[in-house]
């Protein structure tokens, strides 16, 4: 382990030290071991050092060959002798965290952190320990302190673009690595592809895991993730490309070889048959090899090999509609009604929500004699397909709207976003595009409705909180502006431009504290953003003295 300096001792820290020593004392007595005794050979070589130093290097010792709860014991010595270095603090935090103690590292964690604001190290190790103490909020607290240290640190982008991931708040991640001419670990750019490609961003997304692949040949993650953007960008053969390039690097990935017979398969290539006898011989019992088998084989019109496949899909995996559903296909095929009812209703259970489902099995229950039941599927199928049939047409409009706005067609693209709306009118995200274009001229009676719309629909649309929130304030209609951001940041804890909003709103009702607060966050998400460091400045100047 490399020690970092010490600090410089002083009257401040007296009572700081006190009480670190205190609890070191206490610590070290209630975990000493008598079993971790170093060599005479390491004792002799450190004995005409000083106590503290003698500890420290012990536990280096204990450490090296990765004894880490005898070098806490050592460490928590040492910093008991010394109890004013952040470097002795954070070896005995770090090792009790490295013996897998991550609640008893917390402290001298803290501790470390405090004597040493400079020192990035407690505060990543801290992150993780939160981690596994499953504190979400307190790790991604941790890791931003990290990146005001050190903005491009790659652990703490890592793991903070990784939990930012799991909470979906895709945003969120773009507004923290999409830096020009930042180089990006693998983890940052599978991130940053997940949330461009999330957030229908496609082009973007491509080119980052493309440069990330091209960074990090070796990332399976990044090149899975490639495919599946490049499929739904409809570039198949690039997508086979990539496949057959990470394969020839890691032949045996499972994973990797199920998501190419899968693209295979949807995309009707011609290699899909061969590829999926070559699986099957490899992972025989592997529950969607044997359901992708069975799609080739039902392709192939052999609903008699098909079933059998299927049969022991389902047998593995019994909760997989993709499965019940082509099973249940296939037997009606195969004559074999009841068995066939039965699978596709178990499908529709397991949240198959295709209108296909309920056609077919609309088709086995009149075949079955049961007319009204036929019926109700029919109409359930004629539902969801006519929603479906709206859904597309909204996504084709809003794309050409997408256009228009990027091209200044501010008007034309609200037009369309309207024709998107009336064939997908529960789509929020379509609301809130309106409402940007209504922005654009000028019509903010007609934005405010949009908005209002899509907050309906979704009340965690962020943007849209932040946007009612921020024509409140110009209308100085602070209480209704102060409840929207709040809804804003709650529903986007990431979110610096609603942080910003809010404390500018809360300023403006004298609320000074809680003003501060909110450009505090604003500030660790983003410690060089101008906006807040002004608003921040503001706030000073114009706070009463208490």
């Amino acid at each position: 382990m490399t020690a970092v300096p010490t600090a410089t001792r002083g009257p401040r820290l007296f009572l700081g030290l006190f009480l670190i020593f205190c609890i070191i004392s206490g610590i070290s007595r209630a975990y000493g071991s008598a079993a971790c005794i170093a060599p005479l050979s390491v004792k002799n070589r450190v004995k005409a050092k000083s106590p503290a130093q003698q500890n420290r290097e012990i536990g280096e010792w204990f450490a090296d060959r990765k004894q880490f709860r005898c070098a806490a014991d050592s460490f928590a010595a040492a910093a008991r002798l010394d109890p004013a270095s952040p470097s002795l603090i954070y070896l005995w935090g770090l090792s009790l965290y490295s013996s897998g103690e991550a609640a008893a590292a917390i402290g001298p964690l803290h501790r470390s952190s405090e004597l040493d604001r400079s020192d990035i190290r407690p505060h990543l190790v801290l992150a993780s320990a939160y981690l596994d103490l499953k504190r979400k909020d307190d790790a991604q607290s941790e890791w931003r302190k990290a990146l005001s240290i050190d903005p491009d640190s790659a652990p703490a982008l890592d793991g903070l673009s990784q939990e930012l991931i799991e909470l979906k708040d895709y945003a969120a991640v773009v507004a923290l690595l999409e830096k020009p001419g930042r180089h990006r670990s693998s983890a940052q750019s599978l991130n940053l592809g997940i949330a461009f490609a999330d957030t229908a961003r496609l082009d973007a997304a491509a080119n980052v895991l493309h440069d990330g692949l091209d960074t990090n040949p070796d990332s399976l993650p990044i090149a899975d993730e490639l495919t599946v953007v490049l499929m739904l960008m409809g570039r198949v053969e690039e997508a086979y490309a990539v496949f057959d390039g990470v394969l020839a690097k890691h032949p045996d990935d499972k994973a990797t070889q199920v998501l190419y017979l899968s693209t295979l398969v949807t995309s009707h290539s011609e290699r899909a048959p061969e590829y999926a006898k070559k699986l099957l011989a490899s992972f025989p019992r592997d529950s969607e090899v044997l359901y992708l088998n069975g799609m080739v084989a039902s392709g192939e019109g052999d609903f008699q090999q098909a079933r059998e496949f299927l049969l022991q899909s389902v047998s593995l995996n019994p909760h997989d509609h993709q499965s019940q559903h082509l099973l249940g296909s296939t037997l009606a095929r195969l004559g074999e009604l009841p068995a066939a009812k039965e699978h596709l209703e178990t499908a529709i259970q397991a949240g198959d929500n295709q209108p296909e489902v309920h056609y077919e099995l609309a088709k086995v229950l009149q075949r079955l004699g049961d007319a009204q039941a036929s019926s109700d599927q029919l109409r359930a199928y004629q539902q969801l397909k006519s929603l479906q049939s709206g859904k597309t047409q909204a996504a084709g409009k809003a794309e050409v709207a997408d256009q228009e706005m990027k091209s200044g067609n501010a008007a034309k693209a609200a037009s369309l976003y309207r024709e998107a709306i009336d064939s997908d009118p529960v789509e929020p995200l379509l609301h809130y595009k309106l409402s940007q274009a209504l922005d654009r001229v000028n019509d903010i009676e007609g934005e405010r409705k949009a908005l209002d719309r899509a907050i309906e629909l979704n009340p965690n649309l962020a943007e849209a909180q932040n946007q009612v929130g921020y024509i409140a304030a110009h209308q100085g209609d602070s209480a209704t502006a102060e409840t929207h951001l709040r809804a804003a940041v709650h529903a986007s804890p990431s979110f610096t431009v609603a942080w910003i909003n809010l404390a500018a709103t809360l300023a403006s009702e004298s609320k000074w504290q809680d003003a501060e607060e909110a450009i505090k966050h604003a500030l660790a998400l983003d410690p060089e953003n101008q906006q807040a460091l002004r608003l921040r400045n503001a706030l000073a100047a114009a706070r009463p003295n208490p």
